[in-house]
């Protein structure tokens, strides 16, 4: 020892996530102020899930506050911020399941109370899928009588309580967006894991808007960001019923085990129900675009960023290079993972898209 002090080393993973983090959730409704407030006082990865639900305690307990006093409105859209912090804690904090079960059902909670009062508001909506129900929220946007609907597919570490910012871009083209829990995601992982023949879950939602009078199910797209963009096409290319689909930052293969390291491992093992990687590899076998993708013959989008660093371009671009129907690739040089940090850019055109195909 030479008697200088010991320098800190940052948590590597703690550095990591708040570098690459931030775009997504302020795009998907974080207060920019609560994000630096809340990651600034960290010092490791271990301290993550308790800020966040701090910061998830303070909004729930304004929305309290607010709902007495009989502001409604305000306390509404106090559960909605609180239900975004609380799903934030738990997204990728899988290797504690009872912190996650605490902090996932906080997200549930609260983000049924804040429902009604979204823009236009929502209301959830199950429907059957073999022997379980799926969880969804439905939306519809103010003036048609029976509009198109566009399902919405969640990445790994999202759920249907993520993406009210992104659906309102469809609800102001006309379009009612039927945002969901599949498989190994949100509620259902607990009724049902992953599976490889996802495509049964679109199949179903389909089935289930056809028996409603209030939108028309014979006009359905899909529409999956990250690892929902890899789920959206192989629900196109197995359901003939989806008039148009869109890949957002999307994977071209399960089975092939990318971001099967880190934290994103924990998250796939996750999904899977997988308890090593070896259950992993067998579990998701069969998971995969590849001479499946040639079966889309609806339209087709697929958008990247080149300076996406968890799921490179080329991967994405194999899904376009195969797709059999009517294609587009757009890839934005400045786009991050999900292209999150130009949202103003690529969810307009997502939208306009499903517009232009369903309406």
């Amino acid at each position: 020892m030479d008697g200088r002090p010991a320098v800190a080393v940052a948590d590597p993973t703690l550095s990591r996530v708040v570098q690459s983090w931030q775009p997504r959730f302020l795009a998907n409704g974080i207060d920019p102020n609560d994000y630096q407030r809340t990651v600034s006082g960290l010092a490791a990865w271990a301290e993550w899930y308790a800020a966040w639900m701090r910061l998830g305690g303070e909004h729930e307990q304004l929305a309290r506050d607010a709902s007495r006093d009989g502001r409604e409105m305000t306390a509404g859209e106090a559960y909605y911020r609180a239900a975004l912090a609380y799903h934030f804690a738990v997204f990728s904090w899988v290797h504690n399941l009872d912190e996650y079960d605490a902090g996932h059902q906080k997200r549930v909670d609260c983000y049924r109370n804040a429902l009604p009062f979204l823009d236009p508001p929502g209301a959830r909506v199950e429907f059957p899928l073999e022997t379980i129900r799926i969880p969804a929220y439905l939306r519809k946007p103010r003036g048609p009588a029976r509009p198109p609907v566009v399902l919405f597919l969640s990445g790994l570490d999202s759920a249907k309580e993520e993406h009210a910012t992104f659906e309102a871009f469809f609800l102001r083209r006309g379009l009612a967006t039927l945002t969901l829990d599949g498989p190994g995601q949100g509620e259902t992982w607990y009724q049902m894991k992953m599976r490889v023949d996802f495509e049964v879950t679109a199949s179903s939602a389909i089935d289930y808007l056809l028996s409603r009078r209030d939108v028309d199910g014979t006009r359905v797209g899909i529409c999956g960001v990250s690892l929902g963009g890899y789920l959206a096409p192989r629900c196109a290319a197995f359901e003939p019923r989806l008039r148009a689909v869109a890949s957002c930052g999307g994977l071209h293969s399960l089975e092939e085990g990318r971001l099967h390291e880190g934290i994103h491992l924990a998250r796939w093992l996750h999904i899977w129900g997988a308890r090593d990687p070896g259950e992993l590899r067998e579990k998701s076998r069969g998971a995969t675009l590849s001479g499946v993708a040639r079966n889309i013959t609806c339209p087709l989008l697929v958008v990247h960023g080149e300076r996406d660093n968890l799921i490179p371009p080329e991967d994405a671009h194999r899904t376009y290079e195969q797709a059999g129907g009517p294609k587009r690739w757009v890839c934005y040089p400045e786009g991050n993972h999900v292209c999150n940090n130009i949202i103003y850019k690529y969810r307009p055109l997502v939208a306009d898209f499903m517009a232009e195909h369903l309406c």
